[in-house]
C-alpha cells in the first residue's frame, strides 16, 4: 500500500511516498517561488515519474502546511502541527518536545509517546522567529544562506538582535555594521535571537528532552548550536527532519486507510 504526504509550506514544498506507513519510498522538495500550487503539482508529477508511478497508484494522499488547501487532488488535508508531530516521532521515536522552524512561522509542540499532540504554540510576532528572518539578513548582509552557518560558528562576541519585528531587526543590523561589529558576531546574533524566541515557545509547551528539531534549519549547525545554548539541551537533528510534515502526512494517510477498511 502506497500513501503520500505533501507539505505545502510558505517557502518550500515537500513530498514523501511511503509503503505501509513505515517505509520511505521516495522524498523530494521544491522551492515555491511564490507559486505554491504550481510547485506542488510539479513536485508530485516529478516524483511519480521518477518512481514509474501514476497518481492512481497512490492509495491515499494527504496535504499539510501553510497552503495545504491548494492541491485539488488531495484525499485529506491535515494540520501541520499534527503531521510534524507524527513525522518527528517516526524519525526519533523517543521525542517529547518538537521545534519546527518554518519560513513564515515557528511552532513548539509537546507530544505523547505515540505522537499525539499534547500542547503547541506558534510564534506571535512577525517573522523574526522564523526562517524568513534569516533569508532577509542573508540578503542584506550579502552572504549566501549556505555560508551563514559556518560564519556564525566562528563568532567571538555574538551581537544580540533584540527587536521582535523582522523589519526593525534589520535596522538594528544596520546599526551594528555602522559601529563596525564583526560580521561573524552579527550572524551569530541572528541565530541566537531566533533561538531565544523559539526557546520561549518551547518553555510554554513544557520543554523536556528529547528535543527534536524539524524544518529547513535541521541542516544549519549555526542555529542548532544557538538553540542548544539557549535550551541547555541536546537537540536531535536528522536530514529527514526537513520532511517531517510530509512524512507525518503519509503516515496518517496510511492510518486513515486502516480506519476506513476496518
Amino acid at each position: 500500500m502506497i500513501t503520500g504526504g505533501l507539505d505545502i509550506g510558505a517557502g518550500t514544498v515537500k513530498v514523501a511516498l511511503m509503503e505501509d506507513g513505515n517505509k520511505i519510498i521516495a522524498k523530494d522538495f521544491l522551492k515555491t517561488s511564490g507559486k505554491p500550487q504550481r510547485s506542488a503539482e510539479t513536485l508530485v508529477n516529478n516524483i511519480l515519474k521518477e518512481q514509474g508511478l501514476k497518481r492512481n497508484d497512490i492509495d491515499y494522499l494527504s496535504t499539510t502546511g501553510f497552503s495545504r488547501y491548494l492541491y485539488p487532488e488531495r484525499d485529506l488535508q491535515l494540520s501541520d502541527i499534527t503531521t510534524n508531530a507524527r513525522g518527528a516521532i517516526f524519525i526519533f521515536p523517543n521525542t517529547v518536545t518538537i521545534l519546527d522552524v518554518g519560513t513564515q512561522s515557528s511552532r513548539a509542540i509537546s507530544v505523547l509517546p505515540k505522537g499525539k499532540v499534547k500542547n503547541f504554540r506558534f510564534t506571535e510576532k512577525c517573522a523574526a522567529g522564523a526562517g524568513r528572518f534569516i533569508e532577509r539578513c542573508s540578503k542584506y548582509l550579502q552572504i549566501p544562506m549556505d555560508e551563514m552557518s559556518q560564519i556564525a560558528l566562528d563568532a567571538e562576541d555574538p551581537q544580540m538582535i533584540s527587536s521582535v519585528c523582522a523589519v526593525l531587526a534589520e535596522t538594528e543590523i544596520i546599526n551594528l555594521i555602522a559601529t563596525e561589529k564583526k560580521i561573524n558576531d552579527i550572524v551569530s546574533g541572528v541565530f541566537l535571537s531566533i533561538a531565544d524566541r523559539t526557546t520561549t515557545l518551547l518553555k510554554r509547551v513544557g520543554l523536556k528532552p528529547e528535543l527534536t528539531l524539524t524544518g529547513g534549519l535541521v541542516k544549519n549547525p549555526g542555529f542548532i548550536q544557538a538553540l542548544e545554548k539557549r535550551t541547555k539541551m541536546k537537540v536531535q537533528t536528522d536530514p529527514l527532519g526537513h520532511y517531517a510534515g510530509a512524512l507525518g502526512a503519509a503516515i496518517l494517510s496510511h492510518r486513515r486507510i486502516q480506519i476506513i477498511e476496518a
